[in-house]
């Protein structure tokens, strides 16, 4: 067979990103058997369209070199977009991917700002990047080999097949199943339904195909042994076609160690190819070997230890033996004709002069003002034992890259571990700094036993009169453990240095705060408050104002949780004052009680007040690299501008949690960030938009506790949208059913008992929501919280039947709850069940005036689905309205009559305006003069003056 059928499918791939459509291509197999030709298909017929190409290749050699498969076509892309004309490269984009490129000019003098960024960041940043280049015609994105990729390169792939580039995109991607990291193989099932999805399993050629490779000028005989010995893989067959007619005949053996994959026949022909250099030409294509692939060519003569004229000279031998060509698409770099080339090269160059051309390559990089990121791969390859220099930089390049790619921060530092002798600097100093970096990069990228261990060895480094840098390491670790979800671990490690440390010394306050915070999430609240207010008595005595905020934000939380509302208010008062006098650089090492006291904020419902402190701590976070902190700063700025109607930003926030779960690899973590995104999206778009999502979330969410709860609770809510009620009611009962120590957060348990009220209610079970209703009665006024009460209010309303009157009190009392913590957007939903309330009551005016106030809410908020409710109520109870049949419009004006028909459809002034090429106050003044022609005083009154028939039109449809 020949590669026809795979050219056709890559070619309908591009076909589909003409036509709007994003494409994932997985090309998988074995060396040499087209992989990259295939790629390179793919980019020629791009190039002969609009669309815009990208292309990166990882290597053996360069995985520890942070974004190595893209960082050159990122940089070729920044090269030939001007930031001025381009809007979408904005500046913070720009000096994000600076951060990547790690080139000389991008190296030093970086803003404090961006030095330490977050993962998620740069990621959106590459995705913007993207979008700007595809411009109408889509983008092409081929990344090679990625079985050799680095870490930061897969997880920039993982964000890229879960949140698809705003612009038609083709991801082609390819790589060596059987040496393809667990990492890797990962990625592809986490592809998002927002993508097509392309697999091309490559086979070897068949007979026919092989011998289009191998030419007629070769007898039969020589044909069959060559095609049998290649086995079918054209590149091998490419190079065996190379040898003479005369050559001896090649072997079927395999080369040993590093070359499995590689036949020994192959081998033998590509050595052939380079016997034929002489000393420098060898030199120069070693050097191209060593700067990676591609490479730039301006540092190959100091690599190879040459003059430049000598170089040029054999540059030029290489490039007419095709060893080397021209990179894509600006030529500026060069690459190897394949990268078995290179590895070929590689593995030959003698060991000496491999380690010596390392170092050279790190002298030509600093004396061409290169930074640590770009130099760190040369000196962890070639600096001796010792050499503090070499230390310090791999350290330095370690802290650039901590928060971007800190598995590559790690294994830089893991160099430097091997670079320091037990006795340098006459101390453990140096050791013990690289020992604190490791853990904090382990800790970062997950690995948790890693991390333990880092820490462990930092510890036995520590002299005993520095005992309180061991309450910070210590601190510290359990804070990591907590993050990362190992509750009793934390536990353990704090109460057995806790138990070294006198009650008399406040040193160990950061042991106490943190062990607080441990013991109030496992519910052990009266513990958690002794060891406060030890750590408070010691902070009262040295003035730290740190410490007594972090232990009013762990006892309003806990308050929060216990259902304790008096306490959590007085406490939450204390902190959030506390905090709005201090700066931002006080706040600096408390930003864990700062997203505590952000969440006793939320289930205090006073949301303005978190998303405030909230959006304070992301910012502090950010400009001081604190990314371990950032997850549950993110989700309750999630929750509360989703509260407020700030539903982008509710949907950006979950999503940056989202990434930061994946990245630390926590799912109940990743499960809640899901849900809130999903319950963002269903008052944005719609319940069938968001139900996926939703469900994805509870399905992720592991561990029975509250966010587990509180993710079940947003797809009950899903559900009561969806009309799937026995589900709503199921999904409440089990969050209700949970042991006591995951029990549902006291403060919100009315939430739950009202939806279920409203479900049962929904189906006849009158009995079953008066159950409900009356324990969100009881919830509510245990807390004594309006919003918890606007709840309850609504699950009574459900059981008035026709006692319309009853109905109106209770919704108009919820509507006041929610109106008074400025939940704008349930204070609509709940505007709407009033409307429909008021007019089965016959206060059809009332119910007008609330509909279009909901309508001008949806519309303000964004808020799709509301909006589309709102016009089914304005038509419900249009129709539930006295039919009346008047000649009244006959006295109004031609053009009046046609301003007063589009107000009768619910178009605001300024829409009528807009249709009527009018201003909106002539608009104003002619709806004035209908109103007082008619003798009406509402729109609602104004429609049944013109007789509408809302009773025969239906409903709005339901979706979006």
């Amino acid at each position: 067979m020949d590669r026809d059928w795979e050219v056709t499918r890559l070619c309908a791939a591009l076909d589909a990103c003409a036509h709007g459509s994003s494409t994932v291509v997985e090309i998988t197999g074995d060396p040499g058997l087209g992989k990259s030709r295939l790629l390179a298909e793919i980019a020629s017929h791009a190039r002969a369209t609009e669309v815009t190409v990208l292309s990166g290749r990882a290597s053996e050699y360069e995985q520890e070199r942070p974004f190595g498969a893209v960082v050159e076509s990122l940089r070729t892309r920044l090269e030939q977009a001007p930031s001025r004309a381009e809007p979408a490269v904005d500046e913070e984009t720009r000096a994000l991917l600076d951060l990547v490129m790690a080139r000389s000019s991008m190296s030093v003098h970086r803003t404090p700002q961006l030095l330490d960024v977050e993962r998620f960041r740069l990621f959106g940043a590459v995705s913007r990047l993207l979008e700007s280049a595809g411009g109408d015609g889509g983008v092409l994105l081929c990344l090679d080999d990625l079985h050799w990729a680095d870490d930061g390169t897969l997880e920039l792939l993982h964000y890229l097949l879960r949140n698809p580039p705003a612009v038609p995109t083709v991801l082609a991607c390819s790589y060596r199943p059987r040496q393809a990291r667990p990492r890797l193989l990962a990625c592809f099932p986490e592809t998002v339904d927002g993508y097509r999805m392309e697999r091309l399993r490559l086979a070897p050629l068949d007979r026919g195909a092989g011998d289009l490779i191998l030419g007629t000028e070769l007898a039969a005989e020589q044909r069959d042994r060559l095609y049998t010995t290649s086995g079918g893989n054209p590149l091998y067959l490419e190079v065996l076609a190379r040898l003479t007619a005369d050559s001896p005949a090649p072997s079927s053996s395999h080369c040993p160690g590093q070359f499995v994959d590689l036949p020994g026949s192959l081998r033998a022909a590509l050595v052939r190819e380079v016997a034929l250099l002489n000393p420098q030409q060898l030199s120069v294509l070693r050097a191209a070997a060593v700067l990676g692939d591609p490479f730039d060519p301006n540092l190959l003569s100091p690599v190879a230890d040459l003059a430049l004229g000598p170089t040029l000279e054999a540059l030029d031998v290489l490039a007419e033996m095709d060893l080397v060509r021209r990179g894509e698409p600006s030529g500026r770099m060069l690459e190897f004709r394949h990268p078995l080339l290179r590895e070929l090269i590689s593995g030959e160059s003698p060991p000496g002069w491999w380690l010596a051309a390392h170092a050279r390559a790190d002298r030509a990089l600093r004396e061409a003002g290169a930074g640590p990121v770009e130099r760190a791969p040369y000196v962890a390859r070639s600096a001796e034992a010792g050499d503090l220099d070499a230390v310090h930089l791999l350290r330095e390049a370690a802290e650039h890259t901590m928060y971007s790619v800190p598995a590559t921060a790690a294994s830089w530092l893991t160099a430097a571990l091997r670079l320091l002798k037990p006795a340098d600097a006459g101390s453990g100093e140096p050791r013990l700094g690289v020992l604190l970096a490791l853990a904090r990069a382990l800790g970062l990228t997950g690995d948790l036993v890693g991390f333990r261990a880092a820490l462990k060895e930092a510890l036995g480094l520590l002299p005993p009169d520095q005992r309180s840098r061991w309450v910070g390491v210590v601190a510290l670790q359990a804070k990591v453990e907590r993050i990362l979800g190992s509750i009793s671990e934390a536990r353990a490690v704090l109460e057995t240095e806790l138990a070294t440390w006198p009650r008399s010394s406040g040193v160990a306050n950061p042991l106490r705060l943190e062990l607080a915070t441990v013991r109030m999430i496992q519910r052990a609240y009266d513990e958690s408050a002794a060891y406060l207010d030890t750590a408070v008595q010691h902070a009262n005595e040295t003035g730290d104002r740190g410490t007594r905020i972090a232990a009013d934000a762990c006892r309003a939380l806990g308050a929060a949780y216990s259902g304790k509302t008096e306490a959590l208010l007085a406490h939450a008062s204390d902190a959030a004052a506390a905090v709005d006098d201090m700066e931002d650089a006080e706040l600096v090492a408390f930003l864990d009680p700062l997203s505590q006291l952000g969440w006793a904020e939320l289930l205090a419902e006073r949301y303005d007040n978190a998303v405030r402190h909230v959006t304070r701590g992301i910012r502090i976070a950010r400009d001081t690299g604190q990314s371990h902190v950032m997850p549950y700063l993110l989700l309750s700025h999630s929750w509360a501008h989703r509260a407020v109607g700030q539903l982008a930003e509710a949907v950006g926030s979950a999503e940056a949690a989202e990434e930061m779960a994946y990245l630390l690899g926590q799912s109940d973590l990743l499960g809640y960030s899901l849900a809130l995104r999903a319950r963002a999206i269903m008052i944005r778009d719609h319940p069938v938009t968001a139900a996926p999502l939703a469900e994805r979330a509870l399905r992720t969410v592991r561990a029975r506790g509250r966010l587990w709860g509180l993710t079940a609770g947003v797809l009950s809510l899903v559900r009561f949208e969806q009309g799937r009620l026995d589900d709503c009611v199921s999904l409440v009962q089990d969050i209700i059913d949970q042991p006591r120590h995951s029990a549902p957060t006291h403060s919100i348990k009315a939430t739950f008992f009202s939806t279920a009220a409203q479900a049962e209610a929904a189906r006849g079970r009158l009995e079953a929501a008066r159950m409900w209703a009356q324990r969100a009665a009881e919830a509510a006024a245990a807390v004594g919280l309006r919003g918890q009460h606007g709840h309850a209010a609504v699950a009574q309303a459900c059981l008035v039947g026709r006692d319309a009157k009853a109905g109106v009190e209770l919704l108009g009392s919820a509507v006041a709850d929610f109106a008074s913590t400025r939940q704008v957007l349930v204070e609509g939903r709940t505007r709407l069940a009033l409307a429909q309330a008021q007019a089965a009551a016959g206060q059809f005016g009332a119910a007008s005036e609330n509909v279009g106030q909901v309508k001008q809410t949806a519309v303000a908020y964004g808020a799709g689905h509301l909006h589309v409710q709102a016009v089914n109520a304005q038509r419900r109870i249009g129709a539930m309205g006295p039919r009346v049949r008047s000649a009244a419009p006959s006295r109004l004006s031609p053009r009046e009559s046609s301003v007063a028909e589009l107000a009768t459809q619910g178009l605001s002034n300024r829409d009528i305006a807009e249709k009527t090429f009018l201003s909106v106050k002539t608009v104003e003044a002619h709806m004035t003069r209908i109103f007082r022609k008619l003798g009406v005083d509402s729109r609602w009154a104004l429609a049944q003056a013109f007789g509408e028939r809302q009773d025969s039109e239906g409903e709005a449809p339901a979706g979006p």
